[in-house]
């Protein structure tokens, strides 16, 4: 094919289509990254912290659980903005952090269940926790879809819905971490994790509609 058919090719295959702005992932990663640290410590505050939220921050357990979701939470979240274009080749060497720190959470708590047992799980919990949960994770989510959708067009949808969820996730846990006063494995983690569980199954069946382009 000569350079001449080549360039009308192009131009059939791109008639009609309109120029766009280059979106930048990482600059919109950072900027949702601020948007749901910002709005996870309003409703945090709204609803207000923990009574003994100051005695937990001396805790290394509580502070070690707090610093790792963050980490995951970042890591996962650049994952997602990143994995929404379609150049994302160079990007898929970091695709492992996120899974890497998430494996260590979740042998934290397999090492807590453990020693310390499930402990008590309050018979009012689905009242206290998933309501809770629901105002710490609606905007962020539906930011995240908005953002993608939009400005991206990804050619690993489930990856990136999977990043996307594990940083929706780990967000909304520190949301919780910061407003619930029990620490038990049976709340602090399946109660709070539980519905980010279910989130996940039924984005896994529509993410490749979701996010197309």
């Amino acid at each position: 094919m000569s350079t001449n058919d080549l360039d009308k090719t192009i131009d059939k295959l791109c008639e009609g289509l309109k120029p766009v702005k280059p979106c930048c992932p990482t600059r919109n990663g950072l900027l949702w990254i601020l948007l749901v640290i910002c709005y996870t410590s309003a409703i945090a505050m709204t609803i207000g912290f923990r009574e003994n939220i100051i005695e937990s921050m001396n805790k290394p357990d509580y502070v070690f659980e707090l610093v790792l979701a963050f980490a995951i939470a970042i890591s996962a979240s650049l994952m997602a903005f990143r994995l929404s274009i379609p150049d994302c080749e160079k990007y898929k060497k970091f695709m492992a952090v996120p899974l890497t720190l998430l494996g260590v959470q979740f042998v934290w708590m397999l090492e807590r269940l453990f020693f310390e047992g499930m402990g008590d799980i309050r018979v009012d919990w689905l009242s206290h926790c998933w309501m809770n949960t629901v105002l710490h994770t609606t905007i962020p989510a539906l930011a995240v879809i908005l953002l993608v959708k939009r400005n991206g067009a990804s050619v690993m949808p489930c990856w990136m819905a999977t990043y996307a969820l594990i940083a929706v996730t780990e967000f909304g846990w520190i949301g919780m971490r910061l407003i619930c006063t029990k620490d038990n494995v049976g709340e602090a983690y399946l109660i709070n994790f539980l519905p980010y569980a279910i989130l996940g199954i039924a984005l896994g069946f529509v993410a490749k509609k979701l996010f197309k382009w």
